[in-house]
């Protein structure tokens, strides 16, 4: 159903309008950071994007380990992205992550990145050793349960985004149905719904995306050191 809602082009020009905008945006802040004085005062325009930043990172080293620095650019764009995309109607814009195609992209590239780590970790075999369970006797039962939780994985991160996305629209569209009345209301219904909501489902989406990449990395590899 929602693959198929209408208005789904008017989803995939928002979705280019943000590219569009984050694109600009980083070059104007990396034209910017240029000219800041490493030895200087910090100015004021950065401390939100440095408090932004020192979070992934931080969140990124406690479960990815001695690696963190390859996956932490990804999750700062995941999360940056995600934000855009899910509070974007604040500014008249569709919410592309209203569309399972968006969501099902992201979720695949996580599927991926989840499955190239523990590969990567692991090794060959203990990837796929993984998939037995602790008890070799129950290998008939536990290989395909694993195999279809990981499949499972893609899925329900595409549709948990995708139905709290559209369940705040739809929400608001009602609220909105009721005529004049609801001018009152509709600015807290949008705050909650385009902006807190938004803000929760990236954050939600960005945790699992480290916590179930951190699942597969071995142990050993987790123990963070500053080098």
């Amino acid at each position: 159903m929602f693959l198929l809602l209408p208005g789904t082009g008017d989803q995939m020009v928002s979705l280019l309008i943000i590219v569009f905008a984050l694109v600009l945006m980083l070059l104007v802040i990396g034209i910017a950071l240029k000219r800041v004085d490493p030895l200087g005062d910090v100015p004021k325009w950065l401390i939100p994007w440095l408090a932004i930043v020192e979070i992934i990172n931080n969140f990124t080293k406690t479960n990815i380990g001695r690696r963190w620095k390859h996956y932490a650019p990804y999750f700062l764009a995941l999360a940056l992205s995600l934000l855009f995309q899910n509070i974007c109607s604040i500014f008249g814009l569709v919410n592309p992550t209203s569309y399972m195609i968006t969501n099902a992209a992201l979720a695949i590239i996580t599927f991926f990145i989840v499955q190239i780590t523990g590969i990567r970790s692991l090794g060959v075999k203990g990837y796929l050793k993984s998939f037995i369970g602790p008890v070799p006797a129950l290998a008939f039962i536990m290989i395909p349960i694993n195999i279809i939780s990981e499949f499972a994985l893609p899925v329900s991160l595409t549709l948990r985004l995708t139905g709290n996305i559209v369940a705040g629209n739809v929400i608001s569209m009602l609220v909105k149905s009721f005529g004049p009345a609801t001018v009152v209301v509709m600015p807290l219904i949008n705050v909650y719904f385009d902006l807190m909501s938004g803000v929760i489902q990236t954050f939600v989406f960005v945790i699992l995306t480290i916590i179930f990449t951190s699942m597969k990395i071995d142990d050993n590899e987790k123990i963070y050191n500053n080098d």
